[in-house]
């Protein structure tokens, strides 16, 4: 039992290093752009990812026996993981309802208010995870749509689309096995899981492969000239 214990608690903290690192290197990737917008894709993920390092760390307090693994401490978490949800609906509200813009914030604070509500009120863990579970599942569901066309028409050149809709179908298949894993004991696979689909859409967002082409493309090799 002890060392299941303490291979969860790595594996949260390791997750929640990794997260916290490529975060940082997402903040970072923002603010060298040169016009930057508050819904830019490096911004909005580098929060999911900065809070989920919270989330994890949050996890481990109970099992390292500094705070009681309570109801009052999972109603917290649950509104501690509205930084990972919910910028992906800012993406999702700028990317398919442009000219509602006016109304964006009347359709986050809304959802965001149901969430909340749902993790302050709601009787029990389970009943929390099961109205809040349709909202990430639509989400989810919703950032592979969108990237899974950015990908087939290519209109999002400057991300790696194939790479963050792979990310989310690992990070879902990841949530749908979440909780027959930790049943058996496999906590850090699930981990493990989150920790190779972060790295995924850290990959493609960062995108290297663009940059090189940009970079091919303002220095083209010379042609050789053949004279007679």
């Amino acid at each position: 039992m002890q060392i299941v214990l303490e291979v969860a608690a790595f594996s949260n903290i390791a997750t929640a290093v990794l997260s916290a690192i490529i975060s940082v290197y997402l903040f970072h990737l923002w603010r060298s752009q040169e016009n930057r917008l508050l819904t830019d894709l490096p911004l909005m993920f580098g929060i999911t990812f900065l809070t989920q390092a919270i989330n994890n760390i949050i996890l481990v307090l109970p099992i390292i026996g500094l705070i009681e693994n309570s109801m009052t401490l999972f109603r917290f978490r649950s509104i501690v993981i509205i930084g990972t949800a919910f910028p992906m609906l800012v993406v999702l509200v700028t990317i398919w309802l442009p000219r509602i813009r006016r109304h964006h914030a009347k359709i986050i604070g809304l959802l965001a208010t149901y969430w909340i509500v749902v993790a302050l009120t709601a009787p029990t863990d389970q009943m929390i995870m099961m109205m809040h579970l349709p909202i990430i599942f639509a989400l989810t569901i919703g950032m592979i749509v969108t990237f899974s066309i950015t990908w087939k028409t290519g209109r999002l050149k400057e991300v790696r689309s194939e790479l963050i809709v792979v990310s989310f179908l690992i990070g879902l298949l990841g949530q749908l096995f979440k909780v027959p894993l930790m049943n058996m004991g496999l906590d850090f696979v699930g981990h493990f899981i989150t920790a190779f689909a972060t790295i995924l859409a850290t990959l493609g967002l960062a995108n290297p492969w663009y940059k090189q082409e940009r970079a091919d493309e303002r220095h083209p090799e010379p042609v050789p000239v053949v004279t007679g």
